[in-house]
């Protein structure tokens, strides 16, 4: 067999590799500088708090399939129950209505919160914990955080391309609530903040 022979086909998956990197679509502009911002955001955060220096965020590859409108689904009156959170505490809240997502990973149904100890700030902030099944290996164990954004008539938008992690991922101390088991999900959401890098 001649040299060229041998050389040809690994030329040929050379070219593969490079066509299949190629086609890799490029950040949307809106979120290459979300994630810019949230990466020099958390790397200060870390500096000041733990004074140790951390190489920078991990992200899952931007999907368009995570990111969803979904009509509210209201609870009336809201629930009153505690959250656990990562220092031992409780953090009382309501529980004020779920939405039913259709993710590429199967049906997801998610209630949404509202924490009492800041609603008098903040009256119109919904709080959505999740996990997925990628948890503890991919995410977070104690689960993601990802923001609700109120549109016109009891409609939300959801994009889990910008969910993250809380404050105590990344050795900050801080009262972040644990997500509750009504919203693990049985399926990895491969969108937004992955582990922080050394876990």
């Amino acid at each position: 067999m001649s040299e060229a022979t041998l050389i040809r086909p690994a030329l040929a998956l050379a070219a593969v590799v490079l066509a299949s990197a190629a086609c890799k679509a490029p950040l949307p502009p809106s979120e290459e500088s979300w994630r810019q911002e949230r990466e020099r955001g958390v790397i200060e955060m870390v500096a000041v708090e733990t004074k140790v220096a951390l190489a920078g965020l991990r992200f899952y590859p931007f999907d368009p399939a995570y990111r969803f409108k979904a009509m509210v689904e209201p609870i009336v009156p809201p629930e009153p129950l505690r959250l656990g959170a990562s220092d031992g505490s409780i953090r009382p809240a309501h529980r004020v209505g779920r939405v039913r997502l259709r993710m590429p990973g199967g049906e997801a149904r998610l209630s949404l919160f509202q924490l009492d100890d800041i609603r008098d700030q903040y009256p119109d902030m919904l709080f959505l914990p999740f996990r997925d099944a990628g948890a503890g290996a991919e995410t977070y164990g104690a689960g993601r955080y990802v923001d609700v954004e109120r549109l016109a008539g009891g409609v939300v938008a959801i994009d889990f391309n910008r969910a993250t992690n809380p404050d105590c991922a990344y050795g900050v101390s801080a009262q972040c609530p644990i997500t509750p088991a009504e919203n693990t999900l049985p399926f990895k959401v491969e969108a937004g903040e992955m582990l922080p890098p050394g876990h």
